[in-house]
């Protein structure tokens, strides 16, 4: 698997205008964390939803393999998930169960799928026709850990291959069978913009300042654990 990284360009000023004027409004529900781990060996893991609001939420909930776009009538997905629509009281939470079915997957790589949980705005009274309503979704990453692969999802991050090209744009390879997520990465200091590395995958990133011909690129970034945490590594790559 291979895909280009690239910095966020002017249009990305738009999206963030559209934020600031929405910026009063909060989402009432609330995950337990930001990834799941699904490991070959579990019967069902859960996922916990809860309503910090003062009003009862109503939850919709599915699992995509990628496609952020599929609604959940026409996601295809290894996975049963339920309930799909819950009611969740204001202070009180709802556990979501998520179960294989057993359909085949990749046994010498993890699976990258992704966990959904859109909050249902309420339907709107009288006094309310001047407002706007805004639905707000969670897309959250769930990884399937088929059993006896190689190493541990802790140590990938350590293994990643990076090289410098001519050009100035780093490629970076993933040996191990687990998903690498980045953040925070800059490189001599310009920041890049996060992503991800797949499993005996390579990406190239893109800095927003080019690497100068002849000099190393000094590189610090951050992965994210199983947990949601986010652990410092640092790289010297030497010029080509």
């Amino acid at each position: 698997m291979q895909g280009t990284i690239r910095k966020a360009g002017r249009g990305t000023c738009i999206a963030a205008v559209a934020l600031a004027a929405a910026s009063a409004a909060q989402a009432t529900v609330v995950m337990n964390s930001t990834r799941y781990v699904y490991t070959a060996d579990a019967k069902e893991i859960t996922v916990k939803v809860s309503n910090v609001g003062k009003l009862p939420a109503l939850t919709q909930a599915w699992i995509d393999n990628g496609d952020a776009k599929a609604t959940p009538e026409h996601v295809d997905v290894p996975f049963n998930l339920t309930p799909p629509i819950a009611r969740v009281e204001a202070g009180k939470s709802q556990t979501l169960r998520i179960s294989y079915t057993g359909a085949p997957l990749p046994v010498d790589r993890e699976s990258l799928f992704w966990v959904n949980v859109l909050e249902v705005p309420p339907k709107p009274v009288a006094d309310d026709t001047n407002k706007i309503q805004l639905a707000f979704r969670y897309r959250l990453k769930m990884f399937y850990r088929p059993a006896g692969l190689a190493g541990s999802a802790d140590a990938a991050p350590e293994k990643l291959a990076w090289r410098l090209a001519a050009g100035g744009d780093l490629t970076i390879s993933n040996p191990t069978p687990y998903h690498v997520t980045l953040n925070e990465v800059r490189v001599n200091g310009i920041e890049v913009e996060p992503f991800s590395v797949p499993p005996l995958g390579t990406v190239t990133a893109k800095p927003a300042q080019a690497v100068a011909p002849g000099v190393d690129a000094r590189v610090a970034y951050k992965s994210i654990n199983d947990y949601g945490g986010f652990v410092p590594h640092s790289k010297t790559v030497e010029a080509p």
